[in-house]
């Protein structure tokens, strides 16, 4: 039993290393080992993966490595684009160029090459080449003529062109891009309020191009509207008409054709002016004929129609009579501007009638030169023109002198109570304050006044009863010489606390006034007046009472310049008597008119508006005349004074 045991364990390991074999030997024969290369990332995904993270860098130098490594393709193009879009994210405008400008040069038959020439287009104008940008934008749109795009490359056009300074294809290029954004009303408002700008900016020459592009649109009447107003502006009255009427012919607004009716009518109106007719609007009847009378008198020695010169007129002169009244003035400029075409009109002198004329030239295109002290007028517009100093020019000369020079320091104010002493006396009083001196006492009176009694004792405290204490104070005040004289008491004494009286008036009225002045003991007090003093008849009337006033004045009639005295001496001849500053004004005012028109190209009445404001340093016997801007004469005032029986300039 035992070797039975014994040999049955050794058999054992035997028959496991047989079957081991059997089975070894019966399996297949496993693969042989092959070596792996690690995985490389795809450098689009990452550069794309990069982009959207904002690692811009990355992106770029992963696109850098595709564009290196990989063949022209979709992908590469893909690259190149995106690349572009980091550039100008980094701004670099020059290398986002550079990239879209490969791909439209190496990669023709992309769909989406539209879009990368636009860019083109769009980068070129942001780094200035506007010229080469108009030049792809052109081509572009010969290539795509209806891709989405286009609304965008016609605004494109547009702005390459202003930018150019090309008006006319600017304006062509934004016409077209409104018609294509119809659909956005925002984007057609901002159209228009350019493509408006520009023709309100633009002159005849490019206006003339916009009209052909702009036929039948709403643009055509506004254009045809510019150049007819731009004509007129120049004289050019039968250009205007032409324009005038392609623009009732170019819309159905009613509108517009209102506005073109007008102005036909105007250029007719011009081109119908009478060359060398010239209108006068004086008072020559009711209350201020005086002074009517005195300009018509300078005027007819002026043109010659005085004197011995009367072949030599080259004007003719028609006159209405305005009585000194706004509806007779305006009933007279209508008449000379509308049925007699004068050229221009001289007048009116008086403050209301004068206004009205002016608001009348201005509506009807008549220039006008008014002899009126009117502050304000000229303001009306560009037709309104004064030779005539005005109240704060002799004001401020007079106030210059009396407070300057001779050292006054309080005033009385007397004056008439319409607009032009209620304008003078605040005028006055104004810069009095300015310049340290005061009014201590001021009155008015009534314009059909003779008596001016009342005024004058208010102003010297004899109208009203005097308080107690005053009374005591004037006795206290009184001297030896004071104590005599109310031995024998005769009337109440004025109180004058003023060194001078400010009259703003005419001659007339000073007259009656200085002497009652004088009869209330008013005296030794100085008399200031204005322009309106001016005339020999003021010496006849009250030669005792004015000695040594002063007033303001334009003009002097004993000068020793050798044409005021030509002047004078022709008025003395003609009319027996001295010529006052009207007069002169009236004179020069021809004169210079004369002049004007006797220049071939003064055809129309713009043309003599335009003269005028030109016209510089004319020697009239009123002093140099040179129109501002506002068509102020710019004078200075002269100061005269009364001795003896002369009016002579101050010293």
């Amino acid at each position: 039993m035992i070797i039975r045991f014994f040999l049955a364990k050794k058999a054992i390991p035997t028959l496991m290393v047989g079957i081991a074999f059997f089975l070894a030997t019966c399996q297949p024969k496993p693969p042989p080992l092959v070596k792996v290369e690690p995985v490389r990332p795809d450098p689009l995904a990452l550069a794309e993966g990069y982009l959207q993270n904002g690692e811009l860098e990355k992106a770029l130098n992963s696109y850098r490595i595709l564009l290196e490594h990989e063949p022209k393709g979709e992908r590469s193009a893909l690259a190149l684009k995106r690349t572009s879009e980091i550039y100008l994210r980094l701004n670099q405008p020059g290398n986002a160029l550079a990239a879209l400008e490969e791909i439209s040069r190496d990669y023709p038959d992309l769909i989406w090459l539209p879009g990368v020439r636009f860019e083109i287009a769009n980068i070129l104008f942001r780094i200035g080449e506007h010229r080469r940008s108009a030049t792809e934008a052109l081509k572009w749109l010969d290539r795509y003529p209806n891709h989405p795009l286009k609304k965008d490359i016609l605004i494109l056009l547009g702005d390459d062109y202003d930018v150019l300074g090309d008006k006319v294809e600017a304006f062509h290029w934004r016409l077209s891009a409104k018609a294509s954004w119809q659909d956005d009303p925002e984007k057609v408002a901002r159209f228009d309020e350019k493509l408006n700008a520009m023709i309100s900016d633009s002159g005849l020459k490019s206006l003339d191009q916009f009209s052909r592009y702009a036929a039948g649109t709403p643009y055509a009447p506004k254009i045809y509207y510019r150049i007819a107003a731009i004509h007129l502006e120049q004289g050019k009255p039968e250009q205007a008409r032409q324009a005038a009427t392609s623009l009732i012919n170019s819309t159905k607004e009613e509108e517009w054709i209102s506005k073109g009716k007008k102005i036909l009518r105007r250029s007719e109106e011009e081109m119908a002016v009478k060359p060398g007719v010239l209108g006068c609007l004086l008072p020559l009847t009711g209350p201020f004929s005086i002074y009517g009378e005195e300009v018509l008198k300078g005027i007819e020695l002026g043109i010659g129609v005085r004197g011995d010169q009367p072949s030599q007129t080259v004007l003719e002169l028609l006159i209405r009579d305005t009585k000194g009244k706004p509806e007779e003035a305006l009933a007279g400029l209508e008449d000379l501007g509308n049925n007699e075409k004068v050229m221009a009109v001289i007048g009116p002198v008086s403050s209301r009638a004068a206004m009205a004329a002016a608001e009348k030239a201005q509506e009807i295109g008549v220039p006008i030169i008014a002899l009126t002290q009117r502050e304000g007028i000229v303001e009306v517009g560009e037709m309104i023109f004064r030779n005539l100093l005005t109240p704060s020019q002799e004001i401020e000369s007079l106030l210059d002198v009396a407070i300057g020079q001779m050292g006054l320091r309080s005033f009385g104010i007397l004056y008439p109570n319409n607009a032009y002493g209620r304008y003078c006396m605040n005028l006055f009083w104004d810069r009095l304050n300015d310049m340290g001196g005061t009014v201590t006492a001021v009155e008015s009176y009534g314009l059909d006044d003779t008596d001016f009694a009342d005024q004058i004792r208010k102003m010297v405290g004899l109208y009203y009863p005097r308080p107690a204490s005053l009374m005591q104070k004037l006795e206290d005040m009184r001297t030896p010489e004071d104590e005599e004289s109310t031995l024998y008491p005769d009337k109440t004494e004025p109180i004058i606390d003023f060194d001078a009286i400010f009259i703003p008036d005419d001659f007339q009225r000073v007259a009656m006034i200085a002497p009652q002045l004088a009869f209330h003991d008013v005296i030794g007090v100085q008399l200031l007046g204005t322009s309106a003093w001016q005339s020999p008849k003021l010496i006849e009337m009250a030669k005792d009472y004015i000695q040594g006033a002063i007033f303001s004045s334009g003009f002097i009639a004993n000068s020793e310049a050798p044409d005021i005295r030509a002047f004078v001496e022709a008025y003395r001849e003609n009319f027996n008597t001295d010529p006052s500053v009207l007069a002169a004004n009236g004179y020069d005012t021809i004169r210079l008119l004369k002049r004007l028109l006797s220049k071939k190209e003064i055809r129309t009445r713009r043309d003599l508006v335009k003269a005028l404001l030109g016209s510089k340093d004319f020697e009239g016997v009123s002093g140099i005349i040179t129109f501002d801007s506002k068509g102020e004469a710019e004078k200075k005032p002269i100061l005269l004074t009364i001795s003896g029986s002369n009016m002579s300039l101050l010293n």
